[in-house]
């Protein structure tokens, strides 16, 4: 590492072999530097007066007269919303002393597209993460379903086991291919395509043991994807639909009590 000149002559230092320098070994990729910046991160945020949400670790609140500031935590990106955009300036203004750089309205997070729209609301899509996956698992030619399970509880017999022996590939699929894909439909369900829940839950329930029909089941679920890529996740609160005090949220579920034998807890 070379010592700037200026810097030399500022310290009154004649010659670069009288001066040191001390490197904070914690920011140079050793393995306690994720936890020291978490754990400053975290300092700060509290000093500011941010809480951390018990249910996830990674989100941050802040909530008083004035509104509400919400903060996403994922290494050292942040995603910051807030009640109002005087709040969203003020965060970055107190965070001054980490050097944050504001990259405008979100588009891109975790592989995540946002689009915003006045009347719609926000609008979140995975669709190069779909297109990836259907690439790295040999999909990408493949012809697209409309549905992404219905049939196979009525032939849900064990089948023959996918080999375990490698990475494997789409064309000679092993356990860890099959594993590999399903962590790929479990991440784009959780955060853009809730609705595909059900059929991921089916297909996860033999991971450490697959067949050769949950692989089938999983290349189904992933041909699905291929032909909704472009569905967009909404995100929308009608103007006036809440209050300043209250946010209420309404959720529904149906459930026939395991009325048909495939339903039925095993």
């Amino acid at each position: 590492m070379e010592i700037p000149d200026e810097l030399l002559a500022l310290l009154g230092v004649k010659h670069k072999g009288q001066l040191a320098l001390r490197l904070i070994k914690s920011m140079y990729g050793l393995k306690q530097a994720g936890r020291l910046w978490s754990r400053l991160l975290h300092k700060i945020l509290a000093k500011l007066g941010f809480c951390q949400c018990y249910m996830d670790g990674c989100l941050y609140y802040k909530r008083d007269a004035g509104g509400v500031t919400l903060v996403g935590v994922y290494v050292d990106d942040l995603l910051v919303t807030g009640t109002s955009s005087a709040r969203v300036d003020a965060f970055f203004e107190d965070m001054a002393v980490l050097e944050l750089k504001d990259l405008g309205v979100v588009s891109k997070f975790l592989g995540i597209g946002f689009e915003y729209d006045k009347d719609k609301g926000w609008l979140l899509e995975q669709r190069q993460v779909i297109l990836g996956m259907l690439d790295k698992f040999g999909l990408s030619e493949a012809s697209a379903v409309r549905v992404p399970i219905g049939g196979e509880h009525e032939n849900d017999v064990d089948g023959e086991l996918l080999p375990n022996d490698g990475a494997g590939s789409s064309q000679r699929p092993t356990v860890q291919t099959f594993q590999s894909l399903v962590g790929s439909l479990l991440w784009i369900a959780r955060c853009t395509r809730p609705y595909i829940a059900y059929a991921v839950h089916r297909v996860t329930r033999r991971t450490h043991e697959p067949r050769v029909s949950d692989w089938r089941l999983a290349k189904k679920i992933a041909r699905y994807l291929k032909g909704t890529v472009d569905t967009k996740f909404v995100l929308h609160a009608p103007r006036g639909s809440m209050s300043e005090d209250t946010i209420v949220v309404e959720g529904c579920s149906d459930s026939d009590f395991a009325g048909t034998a495939w339903t039925a807890s095993r």
